[in-house]
């Protein structure tokens, strides 16, 4: 499986950063002064048909030229920008509406539209959040630029003819910068609120560097967290054992002095085992005065709600009270509304959330039938591999196994043993 590391630990992330990146990914194995030649002619083509799908087309233009630099050792792409566009606030409707019309012009697929969607959607959703406003009523300034659908868009056309959104992401920490940044809203300090919300949200490493300014910027914070959620294998500590195929570098517009202001994409071939990862919530409270029955009905309407799983564990609180710690695993996004319902429903007025990485076998439901007394039953069965695609586990669906039991009269165990005999069958005459 390819791997894409993406590095932003020098100069952090911009846009532009990202999208010169992968143009110097594309079109690697030619001639670099043809190379870059066609890359320049790609990057104004899919200008010219972004500004097309937009309604102020007899007014905006794009124009991109494309600069080789090398700073401090590091080869790469400069994409020097002019942007002509009237001033305007931009809602969501006419967002979605030039990503819609984009993606079909472009030809993108349904993962790199829906990754486009999605990056748009995450940054509507971050003002709003940041701004304290309903969604309906955020409207973009700076970040509702032609620059950010050139970005977005850009990316995911790249992405999408490098067949990368199938490959493993490892995000290496993001230089934040320090200090404030000035923009539409005020001075604030940096990171601002809503960059502050979408590197909650999405787990995304950082730290904050010793030059001052703004080094990750909202259409860098979009395009990765978009990038996570379309990308099931997402890497948070440590890299993978890869062999590094090729090199991507995107040069933003400041010159630092001491570094070179540049984004690195590194791309290769994983050389260790690739199991499915995932990151996942851990919310967690203490309780001493809820009764059984009122913890049982709680746990049941988590489970009920969509929680990953719902774990009770007995302790001893304060004075030798006994208690109970009641786990719930979620996924990160769904954390308040399950925070919510626990202190909702029990006598606690607070909970503790963690995030951790989950690392798992491949697994699939595969459906099988036994037969008893003459009639066929269906039951599910759960499978789970190793990176080699071998068998690791299997087990029938318990609910399955249960209605069987209660419709035919069998007792329980009868009836688990003939499921499994079922399935070792199955597995065993597909690995003949």
């Amino acid at each position: 499986m390819k791997t894409l590391i993406v590095d932003g630990q020098i100069a952090g992330a911009s846009g532009d950063m990202f999208l010169s990146a992968s143009l110097d990914l594309f079109y690697s194995e030619e001639i670099k002064i043809e190379a870059d030649k066609k890359r320049e002619k790609l990057v104004n083509e899919i200008a010219r048909k972004i500004v097309q799908c937009t309604n102020i087309s007899t007014e905006a233009e794009i124009k991109i030229k494309l600069e080789r630099k090398n700073i401090r050792a590091l080869e790469g792409i400069y994409l020097k920008i002019s942007i002509k566009e009237p001033s305007r606030h931009l809602h969501a409707p006419q967002a979605f509406e030039i990503i819609e019309k984009a993606s079909k012009l472009l030809e993108l697929s349904d993962v790199a539209k829906t990754f486009s969607k999605r990056a748009l959607e995450i940054l509507f959703e971050a003002e709003a959040k940041a701004h304290g406003e309903p969604l309906e009523k955020v409207h973009l300034h700076e970040a509702g630029s032609l620059d950010t659908f050139l970005d977005v868009l850009g990316v995911a056309y790249l992405f999408d003819q490098m067949s990368l959104f199938q490959s493993k992401l490892c995000l290496l920490p993001v230089n934040l910068g320090s200090g404030t940044v000035t923009f539409s809203h005020g001075t604030l300090p940096v990171p601002a609120p809503a960059i502050v919300e979408i590197l909650k949200k999405f787990a995304i490493p950082s730290f904050l560097g010793s030059i001052k300014g703004e080094f990750f910027t909202p259409t860098a914070a979009i395009i990765i967290a978009s990038l996570i959620e379309q990308n099931k294998f997402v890497v948070k500590n440590g890299t993978p054992s890869m062999k590094i195929e090729q090199v991507g570098i995107g040069f933003g517009t400041k010159t630092l002095e001491n570094s070179p202001n540049a984004l690195r994409l590194i791309l290769g071939e994983t050389l260790d085992q690739d199991y499915p990862e995932e990151v996942i919530s851990i919310i967690e409270t203490n309780i001493d005065d809820c009764s059984g029955e009122i913890i049982g009905f709680l746990s049941n309407r988590l489970l009920e709600m969509g929680a990953k799983d719902v774990y009770l564990t007995s302790i001893y609180m304060k004075k030798g009270r006994p208690g109970t710690k009641i786990s719930v695993l979620c996924a990160p996004e769904d954390e308040k509304r399950f925070a919510i319902e626990i202190m909702n429903q029990t006598s606690t007025i607070g909970v503790r959330i963690n995030r951790s990485n989950k690392i798992m076998l491949s697994r699939k439901i595969q459906e099988f039938e036994i037969e008893i007394d003459g009639k066929k039953w269906l039951i599910r069965g759960k499978i789970a591999y190793d990176n080699n695609g071998d068998v690791v586990h299997f087990k029938p669906e318990f609910e399955d196994i249960k209605e069987i039991t209660e419709k035919t009269g069998y007792n329980i165990n009868e009836i688990n043993t003939l499921a499994n005999e079922k399935m070792i069958k199955i597995l065993k005459k597909r690995n003949c």
